[in-house]
């Protein structure tokens, strides 16, 4: 059993995992792991009964895009689940040959990202996920991870208008009930769920049309199921890539690996 932890700008996702399969998952605010005895708190509350299971946990695997919080991460994972955790990118690498111009600008989430949907779906993948930044991530069908694009994500363009504008309200994201917006709140919501599935249309029909013929998109991230009734090509969900990633690349480490670290 492996404890996969995905940390990120908003929300941590933390999965129990066996073999392939994701047999639970929880998400709590990042902002907790600020405080490690309020994410202490909040894990004990949700896997008491699988840290009574400890014989059975082999390995704690974690993948963080937020570098502030990395000693906290590590104490409140090793603290509780009482076992060695392992950053990717801290001494165990995603393997996956990386084609980006300066290598160690990549985040790890995307390249976890890039070798779960590798794994998962073969070569020639466009990725995208749909988290605090939208990401496109391109695996090559000769397996490589080449690049990608960054654009906002429906959080930053939630908070963008709230706080950098005088008038404009903070508006939860949910489903636009129109096109045409009659009222602030309608058109905010409209004009980002609309806005942020035409940009990802363009830029997919743009990589498709060239540099990606042929290729999978396969998409992640908490807000792709808002986005994806508004799209032509966010088709294929995959819930929790970045877990299942992380299971991927313990798999990959070996038995000898594990022995060591348990």
């Amino acid at each position: 059993m492996l404890i996969a932890v995905d940390v990120g700008n908003t929300n941590v996702t933390v999965g129990v995992l066996k073999d392939s399969l994701v047999l639970r998952s929880v998400k709590f605010p990042t902002a907790l792991l600020r405080s490690r005895n309020k994410a202490i708190a909040a894990l004990r509350s949700r896997f008491t009964d699988i840290r009574a299971q400890e014989k059975d946990i082999e390995a704690v695997y974690a993948c963080s895009v937020v570098p502030a919080i990395k000693k906290n991460l590590v104490s409140v994972l090793s603290c509780f689940f009482r076992k060695e955790v392992v950053v990717i990118g801290d001494g165990v690498a995603v393997p996956i040959i990386n084609r980006y111009r300066i290598p160690s600008q990549v985040g790890q989430d995307r390249l976890v990202n890039a070798y779960a949907g590798l794994k998962m779906f073969g070569p020639g993948i466009i990725i995208v996920d749909f988290g605090k930044a939208i990401t496109f991530d391109i695996v090559s069908k000769r397996s490589e991870y080449t690049g990608g694009l960054i654009c906002p994500g429906l959080r930053l363009m939630q908070e963008a208008l709230h706080k950098k504008t005088a008038l404009l309200p903070y508006v939860e994201l949910s489903k636009p009930i129109e096109t045409i917006g009659r009222d602030t709140v309608s058109s905010i919501r409209a004009g980002i769920v609309y806005g942020a599935a035409g940009m990802c249309d363009l830029i997919i029909k743009r990589l498709l049309a060239k540099d990606c013929k042929g290729f999978k998109v396969i998409t992640t991230g908490g807000d792709a199921e808002l986005i994806r009734p508004y799209s032509s090509h966010l088709s294929v969900i995959e819930e929790f890539l970045t877990l299942k990633g992380l299971g991927l690349i313990f798999k990959s480490q070996g038995s000898t690996l594990n022995m060591h670290r348990a």
